[in-house]
């Protein structure tokens, strides 16, 4: 008996130890991110028709026919903190703001950053809270981007939503009690994750 027990125990370790690690969400985005990091960089989409790696004047064009068509506001920043109402993009509706971070000369879009907030919200309305607003966040990416998004536990962020198209990198997490931040970067310009978890 007790040699059948040690037979079944040292195969189950066996098993466990040829388990592939990106089966795990850490280890899939492990493996995607440094797939990513060795794909050609491309223009990507990140959101409202604004691809990552574009001069930065496209940037504010673009940014001016969305003004124009009263889809945006830009407000505070320098003129570079875009605000884009979303009354029925979520479950409820809901607030998108986004910087652009630049590189080089000439200027080009490295990276978004972004927050969302539930119009209704307060800190006795738990159906708007950012616990509920981050899976709802990345179900939009998922359906705008077209894109498979892992959930998995971050050491410092606790549940993040991340996924990796070649050189785009999109990351979603709660920041508070009521805000849900978010990147979206192009690896190509980056020397390693900026999630920390490779290893």
């Amino acid at each position: 008996m007790m040699h059948h027990l040690f037979s079944l125990t040292l195969t189950a370790l066996l098993l466990l130890g040829c388990r592939p690690e990106d089966t795990t969400p850490v280890g899939r985005y492990r493996t995607a991110i440094k797939e990513g990091l060795e794909a050609p960089a491309a223009p990507m989409e990140t959101v409202l028709g604004i691809d990552l790696g574009i001069p930065a004047q496209e940037f504010f064009d673009r940014c001016t026919a969305l003004n124009q068509q009263q889809l945006i506001t830009m407000g505070g920043g320098g003129g570079t903190v875009v605000d884009h109402v979303m009354p029925n993009d979520l479950n409820r509706p809901a607030l998108m703001t986004f910087h652009p971070i630049f590189i080089g000369e000439p200027r080009t879009l490295q990276a978004l950053e972004l927050s969302f907030r539930y119009d209704d919200w307060s800190p006795w309305n738990k159906r708007a809270s950012a616990d509920t607003l981050l899976p709802d966040v990345a179900a939009y990416f998922a359906n705008t981007l077209g894109t498979e998004l892992i959930d998995l536990q971050h050491p410092r962020r606790k549940r993040v939503f991340a996924s990796v198209d070649r050189n785009r990198l999109l990351t979603l997490w709660r920041e508070d009690d009521s805000t849900v931040k978010g990147m979206i970067t192009d690896l190509s310009t980056l020397t390693g994750d900026p999630l920390e978890l490779l290893q």
